[in-house]
Order: structure tokens, then C-alpha cells, then sequence
């Protein structure tokens, strides 16, 4: 299946229930400035189309993801050769407290996480408490095979280390994730060459419902949610409403960030974009 030219949903912005998060570069040129984390998902790598773009060869295409769950912050190291630190840790999959610093390639970056403006799961009520209480699992279409992320962030793709391996040329080295959002399942593509669909259609994010087919490469999988019966949809009230931006007087959230540091030196060029970015897959 190909998909060239069809427009994909990015991450959904997250709602005023939800911590804010911001990473502050911590050295060069431009030391103490802030990148605005306002969406569900947030990715740095070397690629195009990344919220962050970081120029340098210790950098993967798609290196980490950092996911605003609605109640906590999180980072995910994307599979990577040079990895991804957390205070001088190595970082898998950690939920992150203010304060932290992530390091990869030649950056690191301080984290800064703001308590959310209102308190509660407010923002969740449009898509039905129901989706809270069920757990997920992939079933193959093929072989029947059940499977079931058992961490809150899950990796698709063919690298081993994914929490879902993949063989299959056509399925990138990390393909997707699967996060959630105030408990509602989603799938987020990682800027992948041959793309992600839910029920046929390319996605670049996706709430999930019970009985989606969920086709990466190859491979196809029916989402089931425990306790419901095969068909069964979770019930959204009839709504499909995403997280609403809170505040318009921050950059605007699809603004992307290129950082280059030239080999050998100390100084970082940083520049807004003026233009929105095609994302490359």
C-alpha cells in the first residue's frame, strides 16, 4: 500500500488537565532556550519532520519520544545504537520528574514540567470513561497470535529491542509506538517511509477503537479490548474530539525546531522555521 501525498493527523495537543513540559537546551550559543513540548507525542531525532531535528551522526532519524500521558511525563530511547541518557543513565522507558536531564548525541537538554492548569480527567470526558478500563491487545490477522504491550509505551519495528519485532523490509527499524493519552490507547507513526493505517487509511496518530485493523508493512493486526466482544466499538459519545491547546499565546505547536552543531565545535545554530515542514516517510 502506498500513501504518497495523503495529509496524516499529527499528535493531538494535549488539554488543560494535562502537566506542560518544555526541554531547555543546556549549553552553546543559545544555552536556556526552550522547546515547547505541547503534544501528546513529541519526537527528537535526525529526521525531517521531527518536532526536533538534531544535526549530528550520534543522532538516529527518530532518537526519543517524549509522551505527555495527561497525568505524567515520559521518555522513550526510539531502539538506538548510541542510546539515550537520563542523568547520566541509560534510558529505556522512564517517566520523567522536573529537573532531569536527558543527554544524547553531543546535547542534553534539562526537563522542566509544569503542574496542569485544572485538575481531574476532564479532558477525558468526551471520549467516554469507558475507554479508561480496558486493556489493549494485537491480534495477527494471520497467525492469531495474541499480543498485549505490557509498558505504557510500545515499540513497533523490525530493530530488535522493540517491544513488537517485526521482520519485514518494508516495516522500518522503529516504525511506531503505542502510547496512551488519560488512559485512551493510541498509535503514533515515527515519521515511518511506508506509513501506518488504521482501517486502511494512513495515519500519523490514531486514537484506537475496539476492532480496528491496525496494518504496519506486511503485517496486520485487530485491536481488542478486554472485555468487550469482537465488533464492539468503545464508546466515544458519538464525539471524536481531540486535546484542545490552552494557551494561543505559545508558539504554535507545529512550529519545528532544526539544531545543527558543526563537528568539532562549540557553537549550535538553532532556527525557527518559518514554514511548515512536509514530514518524510
Amino acid at each position: 500500500m502506498t500513501s504518497s501525498g495523503v495529509p496524516v493527523q499529527d499528535a493531538p495537543i494535549t488539554g488543560e488537565s494535562a502537566p506542560r513540559v518544555h526541554l531547555v537546551v543546556g549549553g552553546g550559543r543559545n544555552v536556556g532556550m526552550k522547546v515547547h513540548c505541547r503534544r501528546v507525542v513529541t519526537l527528537l531525532g535526525s529526521r525531517s519532520g521531527c518536532k526536533v531535528t538534531l544535526r549530528h551522526k550520534s543522532v538516529s532519524p527518530v532518537h526519543v519520544a517524549i509522551i505527555n500521558d495527561g497525568e505524567q511525563i515520559r521518555a522513550a530511547d526510539l531502539v538506538t545504537p548510541s542510546g539515550t541518557y537520563l542523568n547520566g543513565l541509560k534510558l529505556e522507558h522512564e517517566v520523567l520528574n522536573d529537573g532531569d536531564v536527558l543527554g544524547f548525541g553531543p546535547w542534553e537538554f534539562r526537563v522542566e514540567i509544569q503542574p496542569s492548569l485544572r485538575s481531574g480527567l476532564s479532558d477525558a470526558q468526551p471520549f467516554g470513561l469507558d475507554a479508561v478500563s480496558h486493556a489493549m491487545a494485537l491480534e495477527h490477522i494471520t497467525t492469531r497470535r495474541i499480543l498485549q504491550p505490557t509498558r505504557d509505551v510500545c515499540i513497533i519495528g523490525r530493530r530488535n529491542g522493540c517491544d513488537i519485532a517485526i521482520s519485514d523490509s518494508s516495516i522500518s527499524r522503529t516504525h511506531a509506538i503505542l502510547v496512551k493519552y488519560l488512559g485512551r490507547c493510541g498509535i503514533f507513526d515515527l515519521l515511518s517511509k511506508h506509513h501506518t493505517f488504521v482501517n486502511d487509511a494512513p495515519v500519523g496518530f490514531k486514537f484506537l477503537q475496539n476492532n480496528d485493523l491496525v496494518t504496519i508493512g506486511e503485517s496486520s493486526f485487530r485491536v481488542r479490548f478486554a472485555g468487550l466482544p469482537v465488533g464492539e466499538a468503545i464508546s466515544n459519545n458519538g464525539k471524536d474530539v481531540q486535546p484542545v491547546h490552552p494557551d494561543p499565546s505559545e508558539p504554535p505547536p507545529d512550529d519545528l525546531i532544526d539544531i545543527e552543531r558543526t563537528e568539532g565545535s562549540q557553537r549550535w545554530r538553532i532556527a525557527e522555521n518559518v514554514e511548515k515542514v512536509s514530514r518524510k516517510r
